[in-house]
């Protein structure tokens, strides 16, 4: 018998170490693949971001997001949006001792739009595979950038979390003509804060007539928007007073001190949890700290923007 058809060792040993790098670099593409989002970190050298095949929600690999020290990393693309609609943004979240730096329940796993501190709710500690679900308003913008991330915007977090099974949904027009809106009014404020290098404590409490004047503008408030439309809208309300004291006051350059939802959240999630606002005031007394504690200022937020 001759050697004609026959393959050698030498070729067979070739095309095996062929297939062996075929099949390590697609291991190794499959792991770090994240298609077409873009990853993001505060600090370079605390992260790292895989695709997991061994631990998954569905069929697909999970997304694995593992800050090996306190810092806050996000995988995030881009997305084409209608202005002035609403939409909803879901996935599906695993964590492991999930700790955040500052204990501010705004870090931890979640979904949200960068470089904005609107998002949805963060899970800390070891959670099995959880639904998050982030609903927002697109205002005057035609694009933004949905992450899904392990921080947050004025917060560190350690711990790992795996994302999986996302979806987006454009939200429908709402013509109900009448709105319910909630009033809260946080009596007490109680926080610490870094003005110049020097630690103050702000400590304002809301009087009597402070409350009083509250519920008289909220009523004026139903009667003109009733009387301005014609009757064609209406509201309905409910004022709701919080003793429990405010303990944070949100910083950032561009404002400086002011207080934002992620530091009323803690006080008006139970009551938001139980009912459905189309809008939310809070009302809280403060003061002018470039001045002196005694300048009295009533601040009026609305938060229908961010979706608490």
């Amino acid at each position: 018998m001759n050697n004609k058809g026959k393959i050698s060792l030498k070729t067979i040993i070739y095309f095996i170490v062929i297939i062996i790098i075929i099949l390590i670099g697609k291991s190794i593409y499959s792991k770090y693949n994240f298609y077409d989002y873009i990853k993001g970190v505060r600090e370079e050298g605390k992260t790292s971001f895989t695709r997991d095949s061994s631990v998954v929600c569905s069929d697909a690999d999970s997304y694995k997001i593992e800050n090996k020290d306190y810092n806050d990393a996000m995988f995030y693309k881009e997305i084409k949006v209608e202005p002035n609609t609403a939409y909803r943004v879901t996935c599906m979240v695993k964590t492991d001792n999930v700790i955040n730096q500052n204990d501010k329940y705004i870090g931890g796993a979640q979904i949200s739009i960068n470089n904005t501190t609107e998002c949805s709710e963060a899970l800390t500690g070891t959670n099995d595979w959880t639904e998050l679900t982030f609903m927002f308003n697109s205002n005057n913008r035609t694009s933004l950038e949905i992450g899904f991330r392990l921080g947050g915007y004025d917060e560190y977090s350690k711990g790992t979390a795996w994302f999986s099974d996302f979806t987006m949904e454009e939200g429908n027009l709402d013509s109900n003509t009448e709105w319910n809106m909630a009033c809260f009014i946080i009596e007490n404020i109680d926080a610490t804060v870094n003005v110049n290098g020097t630690y103050r404590n702000v400590n304002f409490s809301m009087s009597y007539e402070d409350i009083k004047v509250v519920r008289e503008d909220m009523k004026r408030l139903q009667d003109s928007i009733e009387s301005l439309s014609g009757s064609k809208m209406s509201i309905t309300y409910d004022v709701i007073e919080i003793t429990e004291p405010l303990t944070t006051i949100s910083y950032d350059e561009e404002n400086e001190y002011y207080v934002g939802p992620n530091d009323v959240k803690p006080l008006i999630q139970n009551y938001m949890e139980r009912n459905e606002y189309d809008y939310i005031y809070v009302v809280i007394r403060l003061g002018d700290l470039s001045k002196s504690n005694e300048v009295l200022v009533h601040d009026w937020i609305g938060l229908r923007i961010y979706e608490i």
